[in-house]
């Protein structure tokens, strides 16, 4: 079992920490040119004590946080270099081992907080002495630690971490080269050619990494005096020392009347700065896929009324979707009307940008949200962040973050998609697992004040987070067995809504046909050309084909270099009728076959229908769990995921909750209400 990773990254060794080389060894600096891209992984066992469990055992107080380093024992840990082109061929594995790394440290700086404040605090508050002699209550402070870390802190800006690895490269390349003058002697490395050199210098690491404490001792060193800083900048902004007693009770959530609610730990599953594998979660629905393609084909127009519409016909459900500003009253009839007019110049901005927001306020509501009426906050810059952007540096008079142009473009989207209507005149639901077919009407997302009441968006909020839940709509499809989420990677929000827009479109549409061919694990079913460029809202070029055409392969291209796609391919298309007079009118009917990342295809596996069931030993249920009773519960549950290969996230959508929810009742951190046991109960009786 592994129970943290920590990667490290060196490549481009020679960049921004130049005038710091300069200072070093001129010659290992020469040398640091000639060695390929690596990293450096190291995996820790699954009980290996960090140093703030260390300390805390020990009683050893400190006067500050940033005392107590982050890594002190090196016992127990493997540690290996790894070559950029290995690191290439499995570049997903990799990617999604980096995530467990950023999370490990998080946790670890968040150990360090709470081990820190026990040992300042536990001589003057009964709460939190108590947590020193329970490991269920102090887990649970460092998860409360953790969250606000990952929410609240600069943590979350990806700048951050770059910084990290090319500060740590730079030393551990420069150190590891002088270690090798000293050991081999300059004359006869520098007789070295550059495979010689690589293979000389991966040996020395790799020797020196498995078994030379010394070694180990001043690579922790070099960590520690990094994210010793860290801790420094966190203490400071959350304001930590200064602190009342009663703030760092609720802050460790120990307050019972305290606006703050038991945390569960943002794993990668369901935190969408720090995703395992590059993925968030959407809404699947026929609605919400209908909404987020009008935003970015731009297909308003008037209908029945003044305000834009866009017809909404897809699957079961028919009507249309009007961008109408939100105001009370009746809306008055007339073009001249201001609010009409503002209605009609939103249509006219729209891009792909509105999709990209649309999307982030649906990942952050799938992950925060426990029930659809639940109301969740974001704050402006976590939207840029998200789309990853990177915000300026502060220093020498200039402001950091990011600029008030980005904000207000994000304003603009939020004001855009506040005033978005649905009005279906046919909608098919599940109600009590049956379809139903119904009308439904209502927002997309409401936007509210702290009495849940209409709040306009206006530039005022630019410095305040935004509160949001959804409408009666997308509440339908929320719960029940009509629930259903997707897998979009996060790169389609990282691509630039103008240069890239074909990528971020493609993946958009993939994505949510990737998860309709799960039910039956089509997922190499072919796609029509003509139906992949209707579904991005582009035109074949009659005139000049071949522009669209090149245009649309290059797209697939680069969501297959990115990981986006894992191959393409057409499945009957004869290039030599490309030759002949309106060859494009031929090639919009071919077919191409898009094969998904093999991470989507495992993490739809469960949902494939007719799977065999297995059946597990029949447990005592009760109505009435006591504490212990919910432990079981909890406990047979993911023993049943596990034993038919079930997901988290596939889990949560029968039992309609969250997959944070589910995944806090399966290790008997939170105890569900009578209502949602009677649900649980149910479902376990099924494998009986």
């Amino acid at each position: 079992m592994l129970g943290g990773i920590m990667m490290l990254d060196s490549s481009n060794i020679v960049g921004q920490n130049q005038k710091e080389l300069n200072s070093k060894n001129s010659f290992s600096k020469q040398l640091s040119g000639k060695i390929e891209n690596f990293l450096i992984l190291c995996i820790e066992e699954q009980d290996h004590k960090s140093a703030a469990e260390s300390k805390l055992e020990a009683g050893q107080a400190k006067s500050s946080m940033s005392a107590l380093p982050i890594f002190t024992e090196i016992s127990g840990t493997n540690s290996f270099i790894i070559w950029e082109r290995v690191y290439q061929q499995s570049a997903q594995v990799f990617n999604s081992l980096r995530v467990a790394s950023r999370n490990r440290l998080i946790r670890q700086i968040a150990d360090n907080i709470v081990t820190y404040l026990l040992m300042k605090y536990k001589k003057l508050s009964p709460a939190l002495s108590t947590i020193l002699n329970d490991e269920r209550k102090r887990m649970l402070a460092v998860q409360t630690i953790e969250a606000m870390l990952k929410k609240d802190t600069f943590l979350v800006n990806a700048d951050v971490w770059e910084n990290f690895c090319n500060w740590f490269r730079a030393h551990l390349t420069e150190w590891v080269l002088e270690e090798m003058t000293q050991s081999v002697g300059s004359e006869q490395l520098e007789s070295l050619n550059k495979k010689e050199l690589n293979e000389l210098f991966y040996q020395y690491i790799s020797k020196n990494l498995s078994g030379d404490i010394d070694f180990l001792t001043r690579f922790a060193a070099i960590v520690n005096s990094y994210t010793v800083d860290w801790v420094k900048r966190i203490s400071q902004s959350l304001n930590l020392e200064n602190c009342a007693l009663h703030e760092i009770e609720t802050i460790l959530n120990l307050n019972k009347g305290a606006s703050f609610q038991e945390f569960t730990p943002l794993s990668p599953t369901n935190d969408f700065t720090l995703t395992v594998q590059d993925y968030v979660f959407v809404m699947n629905s026929a609605p919400y896929q209908s909404v987020r393609e009008s935003l970015y084909k731009k297909n308003f127009a008037a209908a029945h009324s003044f305000w834009p519409a866009a017809s909404i016909s897809k699957g079961s459900i028919e009507g249309m979707l009007q961008i109408k500003p939100l105001q009370k009253g009746s809306y008055p009839l007339a073009k001249e009307n201001a609010s009409v007019q503002e209605a009609w110049e939103q249509a006219e901005a729209l891009s792909d940008l509105d999709a990209d927001i649309f999307d982030i306020l649906c990942t952050n509501f799938l992950t925060k949200a426990k029930h659809f009426e639940d109301v969740v906050d974001i704050q402006l810059d976590d939207l840029l962040a998200i789309r990853g952007l990177k915000s300026k540096l502060g220093g020498e008079g200039r402001r950091g973050g990011y600029e008030l142009k980005q904000r207000r473009q994000v304003l603009k989207s939020l004001s855009l998609i506040q005033n978005l209507w649905i009005d279906l005149d046919k909608a098919v639901v599940y109600e009590k697992g049956k379809p139903v077919e119904t009308k439904l009407q209502g927002r997309t997302f409401l936007f509210v004040d702290q009495q849940r009441k209409d709040c306009r968006i206006t530039e005022e909020m630019n410095e305040k987070k935004i509160s949001y839940t959804v409408d009666g709509v997308f509440a339908k499809y929320l719960f029940g067995s009509g629930r259903q989420v997707a897998l979009l990677p996060v790169k389609t929000l990282h691509y630039d809504p103008y240069r890239k827009a074909w990528e971020k479109r493609l993946a958009r549409y993939l994505s949510w046909r990737w998860r309709i061919q799960a039910r039956k694990s089509d997922f190499l079913q072919p796609n029509k050309v003509s139906t992949l460029l209707e579904a991005i809202g582009i035109k074949l070029n009659d005139r000049i084909p071949s522009r669209t055409r090149d245009r649309f392969e290059k797209a697939l291209d680069i969501l297959q270099k990115d990981g986006l796609i894992k191959t393409w391919h057409y499945e009957k298309w004869d290039e030599s009728i490309a030759d002949q007079k309106g060859w494009g009118r031929i090639w919009i009917h071919s077919t191409i076959i898009i094969d998904p990342p093999e991470y989507v295809k495992e993490q739809y596996r469960p949902i494939k229908r007719n799977r065999p069931i297995q059946t597990l030993p029949k447990v005592q249920l009760d109505n009435r769990l006591s504490e212990e009773s919910n432990k079981m519960i909890g406990s047979q549950i993911r023993e049943i995921r596990e034993r038919l290969s079930l997901s988290l996230q596939y889990a949560a959508e029968e039992l309609e909750m969250s997959s944070s929810y589910l995944s806090s009742i399966e290790r008997g951190i939170k105890t569900p209400s009578k209502k949602i046991q009677a649900r649980l109960i149910k479902w376990l009786e099924r494998f009986h």
